[in-house]
């Protein structure tokens, strides 16, 4: 069967059945009476192929898509995923043909570290990315609990509304090179902000920027209409930190509020220790377990002193 797989890049044609393979191979692990129905109307393979459109590496047999995996960037961090494949392929060796290929991604793009986010339980995912360099780090769940509020956080705006969204930008960027050498996430802001995919939030203190959240929420976005997704956030460290993120967290549950949506996730690794439980202090709950794998096995911002959240699903 192996001489019958091809390897190849994903072009946008491929995105309405990459979707199917993701949804069917997702949706099947999980159980899902309905495989089809895992991620409801979320859209997380065209948010991120218009990302990142050298990202998607497809196997293909007789020119049928039969698996995908994807490598988004940011800054000087990859991320690495999904990878899907049809559940009649699987232990064929169909996602190691992929692996090599995705990672090659991020060789010429010169990421500093790749991190992928998996499932704990499961020894064969475990092994093949052990296989291909990656190291498990901390659990790092997925938490999700139901929109309160109001806030109406002093401080906070949507950068949609900002007139120098520029600016705010490199603010942005300036916090996250202060835990991460290089690590950028303007990419991700651009796509929710110019896609129409939700909004990132913005928490400032003093005049500057003290925290940020991408947040994707709507049809069609990588949270779906049902949920508040924050894909990517952080805080200023050092005095006040934790009270710091619960206000950015409140600002995000008021956009989602906003949106109509009744409930927020996010991902931490345990490795901050004072953000997870932060996060768990507000209400918070695992509705996933995972684990995040890097290569090499670095620390890269897992410290107890960093308050970011992020999903790398």
């Amino acid at each position: 069967m192996s001489a019958e797989i091809t390897i190849r890049a994903m072009v946008e044609g491929d995105l309405e059945e990459a979707d199917r393979v993701f949804r069917r191979a997702f949706g099947t692990f999980f159980g899902l009476p309905d495989p089809m129905n895992f991620r409801g109307d979320a859209g997380l393979i065209d948010s991120r192929w218009h990302s990142y459109p050298d990202g998607g590496v497809v196997a293909a047999r007789d020119g049928t898509m039969i698996g995908f995996s994807f490598a988004s960037q940011w800054g000087s961090l990859g991320v690495f995923g999904p990878v899907a494949v049809l559940p009649e392929y699987w232990k064929q060796g169909i996602a190691r043909q992929m692996l090599g290929p995705t990672l090659d991604i991020f060789a010429r793009r010169q990421s500093r570290m790749v991190g992928l986010f998996t499932f704990p339980q499961s020894a064969m995912h475990l092994r093949l990315y052990q296989d291909f360099g990656f190291w498990p780090r901390f659990l790092t769940p997925i938490l999700a609990k139901p929109i309160a509020g109001p806030h109406r956080v002093p401080g906070a705006i949507a950068l949609s509304t900002a007139s120098d969204r520029a600016v705010h930008v490199d603010a942005c960027r300036d916090l996250t090179e202060s835990i991460y050498d290089g690590l950028d996430l303007g990419g991700e802001i651009a796509n929710v902000l110019d896609r129409g995919l939700g909004d990132t939030i913005l928490l400032r203190e003093d005049g500057a920027v003290a925290g940020f959240a991408v947040c994707h929420s709507g049809a069609g976005s990588e949270g779906g209409s049902q949920s508040c997704y924050i894909k990517f956030g952080l805080v200023r460290s050092g005095d006040g930190a934790a009270a710091r993120l619960a206000r950015l967290v409140a600002a995000c549950e008021d956009f989602a509020r906003a949106r109509g949506v009744d409930q927020i996730s996010a991902g931490v690794s345990t490795g901050r220790h004072e953000a997870y439980r932060a996060m768990l202090g507000m209400g918070f709950r695992i509705q996933l377990p995972g684990v995040t794998m890097h290569r090499p096995y670095v620390e890269g911002y897992d410290r107890p002193d960093v308050f970011a959240l992020e999903d790398w699903r």
